[in-house]
């Protein structure tokens, strides 16, 4: 037996092994506890349930943002609403120039951070106010001020409560463009209304609660649905670039970098590394392709026109039978005299009429002929039959 096969066949065998083992082997599944917020991600703290529900509210007026604002977010638009649900907010001079005309133009921009994006917020009120607070705690309670329901939030780290520093704003009694909407632990402001121009911003001190470990509960997802409420656009631009920190260079949207990060996908790069070896250390030599056998050309155009031709017949419908003799009668003036007419005008005419030796009046004829049946919602057999005829005596006498 050939050596090279015997090779290829332990190689194959030892893969297939491996395979089996990889995909059989029951690992105990491990979560990721740290905030991510990444919308791809369902991990305790990733933001996909949250993505998923709003993208399918909004059915089809759903824009992704993947680049700087100031590239994509226009301040012409109306009726939208801009959405970012992060660690933190980054944006540069421009995108905040460019966010503040998009709400100021009658548009809702909603934030939901830990960290006070302050340049944006004093753009909008006194340095003075919002004061930044934090409470240390393992749990929670969040309602709004229309309703007095409190819902109750428990920070979780593997498997375990865990102290949690829940933001909150205080010294609020100098915006008087801000109303507030909700409250953390009764009486501590965390989420607010600020008026600008024709538009709103909402600004949300505690992310943590759109994360995927707290929409699996039905009545912290009630209360999810509550906060969104406050937006009524009909355009929705979720933001997923201005929530990563700033870098030199472009590799947080490297797809190498997130295959790595995900363990199947890795393995699955690493097999495709590691079969493509195999394949140039035991196939890869030089070898004669095999020459393949080409079918005669054929022309079939003939064939076509016919089979389409039978099956309008069918259908008895006349006018598809006219068009489609019309599309050949065009054609033909294309392949054979080279005009290529996007109508047949009397300069057209006279073309074909000269180069076709066909009198100009029986060209002339065909064209009206059509453009009467074009006009026509059904077609008669008698106009059909009359104007197949005139078509084949142009073919008969053409040169």
């Amino acid at each position: 037996m050939n050596k090279n096969i015997l090779i290829g066949a332990g190689a194959a065998i030892l893969i297939g092994v491996f395979m089996y083992f990889f995909l059989t082997n029951e690992k105990p599944k491990v979560f990721n506890w740290n905030e991510s917020y990444n919308i791809e991600s369902q991990q305790p703290y990733g933001t996909f349930i949250i993505h998923e529900l709003m993208k399918r509210s909004y059915d089809g007026h759903y824009t992704q943002i993947n680049s700087p604002l100031s590239s994509l977010l226009s301040t012409e638009y109306t009726n939208s609403v801009y959405i970012l649900i992060g660690e933190n907010a980054y944006y540069t001079d421009q995108d905040l120039d460019t966010l503040l005309d998009f709400t100021y133009n009658g548009n809702e921009t909603f934030i939901a951070t830990n960290y006070f994006p302050y340049r944006l917020i004093n753009s909008l009120i006194d340095e003075e106010c919002g004061r930044i607070e934090f409470i240390d705690s393992e749990q929670a309670d969040m309602r709004l001020a229309e309703n007095e329901s409190e819902f109750s939030y428990k920070h979780i780290y593997n498997q375990e409560p865990y102290q949690y520093s829940w933001m909150y704003l205080d010294s609020l009694e100098c915006a008087e463009n801000l109303s507030v909407l909700g409250y953390i632990d009764s009486d501590k402001v965390n989420f607010v209304d600020i008026v600008y121009g024709e538009g709103h911003l909402y600004f949300y001190t505690t992310p943590l609660t759109f994360t995927n470990y707290y929409l699996t509960r039905e009545e912290l997802l009630a209360y999810t649905e509550e906060v969104m409420q406050v937006t009524h656009g009909e355009n929705l631009y979720w933001d997923e670039y201005s929530k990563k920190a700033f870098t030199p260079d472009k590799s947080r949207n490297n797809p190498m970098k997130y295959i790595l990060s995900q363990p199947p996908l890795r393995w699955a790069w690493y097999l495709l590394i590691f079969a493509v070896l195999i394949y140039f250390l035991f196939y890869a030599k030089r070898r004669q392709r095999i020459i393949p056998v080409l079918e005669k050309n054929r022309n079939t155009s003939i064939e076509f026109a016919e089979t389409m031709g039978y099956l309008y017949y069918e259908e008895q419908n006349h006018k598809k039978i006219a068009d489609h003799i019309w599309s050949l009668f065009l054609s033909y003036i294309r392949h054979r005299y080279y005009i290529h007419p996007q109508k047949m005008e009397p300069a057209i005419i006279k073309k074909v009429s000269l180069k076709s030796q066909v009198p100009e009046t029986e060209v002339e004829a065909i064209v009206k002929i059509y453009e009467k049946l074009d006009f026509k919602v059904e077609i008669s057999t008698e106009d059909l039959m009359s104007f197949h005829n005139k078509i084949e005596s142009f073919y008969k006498k053409s040169k």
